[in-house]
């Protein structure tokens, strides 16, 4: 089947393009190439079909043009890739790689029919990785509870996705690995594998079992050893769940920049958050954001000079209170201009006070959304609506890293990265460097060095930069 609109000799330029750069012996580029077939989009999946196709034995390139077609397609095509998966040929490697692409994925409205038959294939017992990636995805899938195997065995990976997927975990399993007393190794994987699982859901509307955030109480009580990474699945669950509530003391500011994510637990800490960078705060634009949604407006106009002086949270200020203005509801125009920071034209053109800027804007999308601004019609009015700007708004907040949404998104990923590819030689020593190996969780099925490791960790960095469309899970207002 041919690329639709592309002459031959165009579509032979295509893929010796994508050959240059997914297969070894030419630039070698993997990432390049996936962005490139991001950049085509739906034209280039069935090239890059009939490319995986004509590869029947090398697994690196199967396996570097099999994500590039499913990066093309994206989840309009889902039907294909299950399609695909249904039948005997995919290898070992790919059923795991394309299940690991769905789990990094944005959630879907639709349950896929036949999910665990088409997703582990002929194999009657599938190897502790497979098991592990394939329940993965289906944490991104409704209705994967149905037609679920039964949990066998007490392996901790396999837990932990399960409890991350809502899946049932057998209870001695869940009193092994889930108390933060237990002396296991890989107790936290599981840990937060259920508080991230039970967050998601508790978005969703469903409540959660108390005995999951009475875990995430004892983390955050400091009880027990654990990482960041399993204070901040605790925090996000303990916030998601409305636990999180001012208690006259301020939060440690690692458990704050990850509570302040949720509107509703970010508006009960909202005295705590000020136009001033915290000390020692890796990521100050989180806070930074936080305090721009839910402080007054005028206060944060009558503190300008305070946020305004510090390049690294001004210009994201200026993005959220512009997003936020532009939502329901009329106020005052704002008279005040900022002159060092040029999206507060923005904050001011949301406001109702006109269009005063000559500045540019090193984001593409907002300097186009500037000429917009900027230019009437017939009528006076702008060229671009309120809606449309506050969608470039928030698309420009996720790319920037300082969207609230990206909390969720972030540890979620990590959840994927740990359980997969850790125990890897390539992944433990890029992504745990510090961590012995024999103490680096590791599902049997592969090789540590196996051909799919590099493949795979490369493609989590390429699929761990934020890229839009933002999915809708993850969106500001939800």
């Amino acid at each position: 089947m041919g690329s639709v609109g592309w002459l031959p000799e165009r579509q032979s330029h295509f893929r010796e393009r994508f050959a240059e750069l997914l297969y070894p012996g030419g630039k070698e580029d993997r990432a390049a190439g996936w962005q490139y077939a991001a950049a085509l989009g739906l034209p280039a999946m069935p090239l890059l079909w009939e490319m995986h196709r004509s590869e029947p034995a090398d697994v690196s390139r199967r396996l570097a043009t099999l994500a590039a077609a499913m990066i093309a397609g994206g989840t309009s095509e889902d039907s294909r890739v299950f399609i695909w998966l249904g039948q005997q040929k995919p290898m070992f490697e790919e059923r795991v790689l394309a299940a690991m692409v769905l789990a990094l994925g944005p959630q879907r409205q639709r349950p896929q029919p036949d999910f665990w038959l088409r997703c582990f294939g002929p194999t009657k017992d599938p190897e502790l990785l497979m098991q592990v990636a394939v329940r993965l995805a289906a944490a991104r899938f409704p209705g994967s509870l149905e037609g679920a195997p039964a949990f066998v065995g007490d392996d901790p990976g396999v837990a932990a996705a399960s409890a991350f997927a809502g899946l049932p975990v057998p209870l001695s399993v869940a009193a092994k690995w889930g108390s933060v007393k237990s002396h296991e190794d890989h107790s936290e994987l599981f840990w937060r594998g259920a508080m991230h699982g039970a967050a998601r859901r508790w978005r969703a509307g469903e409540r959660q079992p108390d005995s999951v955030l009475d875990l995430a109480r004892e983390v955050l009580a400091g009880k027990g050893r654990t990482t960041d990474d399993g204070r901040a699945a605790a925090a996000w669950l303990c916030a998601r769940s409305g636990m999180l509530q001012p208690d006259g003391q301020a939060l440690d500011l690692r458990v704050l920049s990850v509570a302040v994510a949720d509107p509703a637990t970010a508006q009960r800490f909202a005295a705590q958050l000020g136009p001033v960078a915290q000390p020692r705060d890796p990521e100050p634009r989180r806070l930074a954001v936080a305090y721009a949604l839910t402080r007054p407006i005028q206060g944060i106009v009558d503190q300008r000079a305070e946020w305004a002086a510090d390049a690294n949270i001004s210009s994201h200020i200026a993005l959220a209170l512009a997003w936020r203005l532009l939502g329901p509801g009329a106020g005052e125009p704002i008279q005040p201009v900022v002159a060092n920071v040029p999206e507060w034209a923005f904050v001011r053109w949301a406001s109702g006070a006109g269009w005063e800027s000559q500045h540019r804007f090193e984001d593409p999308s907002l300097q186009m959304a500037a000429h917009l601004c900027a230019e009437v019609d017939g009528k006076g009015q702008s060229r671009i609506s309120r809606a449309a700007l506050r969608e470039r708004i928030e698309q420009s907040l996720w790319l920037r890293g300082s969207h609230p949404g990206l909390v969720a998104w972030r540890q979620e990923r990590l959840m994927v990265r740990d359980l997969l590819l850790v125990g890897s030689n390539c992944g433990g020593g890029k992504y745990q460097s510090l961590v012995r190996l024999d103490r680096r969780y590791f599902p049997t099925g592969l090789d540590r060095d196996d051909v799919f490791f590099p493949i795979a960790v490369d493609l989590f960095d390429f699929l761990s930069v934020p890229r839009l469309p933002i999915p809708a899970e993850y969106r500001l207002g939800n």
